[in-house]
């Protein structure tokens, strides 16, 4: 099925088709999503428009559109599909364990996990996958680590995550995909025993009447599977963003003072999540000169907010405004975890593969389209 034309991409880049239609206007009448049951459709081109509706949870709803509340599917403790007060609620349970001071705890486990996944990246010896050897593991060690899955369970758990997402064989994914589940409700039981250390742990000891058993093992299960997922393809993107802009990697290489810009950069270059979930009017609203009626429903693109035609990748740019945590009340919980990764990863990676680069032409690389999962790189064969 083809794509909506807000998820195609000509590579990194958003399609000329699609620059095009950003430049007539901020808001346009188009089929972004089907199967919302025949609800007139806006999509959303302009940043200051897209900010305003991100901001406004009052006008504009994040839960998504039906008209039997029964059918609702949405995974318990997945804080993008609530609403205030019930979005209000989990996400102050689990916002202490985004501090900045827990992330300085965390820290030291990290840099250990990248270090521990680029060795076995370079004792494989060029050409090698970095997908599968650093892009994949790095964000799934770091989440169990997280939520306080013990050692012992870690690299199964790992593995699980990965095949829950990119088994080709439908089989093994699904099977992966239940083992994971499964463990996120075990996870959540053991925590209400013994809370010991990681988020699902703190939710427990200071919110645990606040937030049902459902909800735990949905928080546990989001930040194992979605989180590392959208993790995983950023990090490829990122070191595939470099080695193809080799003066880049040099520059941070020499320069490794740059990487906060280069990962704000990164961040708006090729954001790998392109739309949030589609916001549903809650009362008539008067927009960019049009008229949007309650129902109706809007697309934010992440696209169209974050690049212009003729962009260029510059990690030397001064404060790059993009949107690709989101805006509001739904701002990424997770962005300052996600960017602590990047801040550790890829001065590693230059620092210890200056040489770095593709093994094949680029026009060899496979992406993967990102809907309904993040945008991706299929495979990112390095030599150095």
């Amino acid at each position: 099925m083809a794509l909506p034309l807000p998820h195609q991409r000509h590579r990194l880049d958003p399609v000329p088709e699609f620059c095009a239609m950003q430049e007539k206007g901020p808001l346009h009448e188009y089929d972004t999503e089907p199967g919302m049951d025949g609800r007139k459709q806006w999509l959303v081109t302009g940043y200051d428009e897209m900010r305003e509706i991100l901001a406004d949870h009052v006008r504009f709803s994040s839960m998504r559109p039906v008209d039997d509340e029964a059918d609702r599917a949405q995974l318990p403790g997945l804080l993008q599909v609530y609403d205030p007060p019930e979005h209000t609620r989990l996400r102050r349970t689990v916002a202490p364990a985004y501090s900045a001071r827990r992330l300085k705890v965390l820290r030291p486990r990290i840099e250990e996990i990248v270090e521990d996944c680029l060795d076995d990246f370079e004792s494989v010896g060029s050409p090698v996958d970095f997908v599968r050897y650093v892009a994949w593991p790095i964000p799934a060690f770091i989440a169990c680590e997280f939520l306080g899955v013990p050692r012992d369970d870690q690299a199964e758990l790992s593995r699980m995550i990965r095949d829950s997402r990119e088994s080709r064989i439908p089989r093994q994914r699904a099977a992966a995909g239940l083992g994971v589940v499964n463990y996120a409700e075990r996870l959540a039981t053991r925590k209400r025993r013994d809370p010991g250390e990681g988020l699902i742990g703190a939710v427990v000891r200071e919110h645990g009447d606040e937030v049902s058993q459902e909800e735990l093992a949905g928080l546990a299960e989001a930040n194992l599977t979605m989180a590392t997922e959208q993790m995983a393809a950023q990090l490829a993107v990122a070191v595939l963003l470099l080695v193809t802009h080799p003066g880049q990697l040099a520059l941070l290489r020499d320069r490794p003072e740059l990487v906060d810009g280069a990962i704000e950069e990164v961040l708006r270059y090729a954001s790998v999540v392109e739309a949030p979930s589609p916001r549903v009017a809650l009362t008539d609203v008067r927009l960019a000169g049009y008229d949007i009626r309650a129902g109706e429903v809007l697309t934010c693109s992440m696209l169209a907010a974050n690049r212009t035609r003729d962009d260029r990748f510059d990690i030397t740019r001064q404060a790059p405004a993009h949107l690709a945590f989101g805006h509001g009340i739904h701002h990424c919980i997770g962005a300052p975890l996600a960017k602590l990764e990047l801040r550790v990863v890829l001065p590693a990676v230059v620092r210890r593969f200056p040489s770095l680069r593709l093994a094949v032409p680029p026009e060899e690389l496979r992406f993967k389209p990102g809907r309904p999962a993040p945008f991706a790189v299929e495979e990112l064969p390095l030599e150095w």
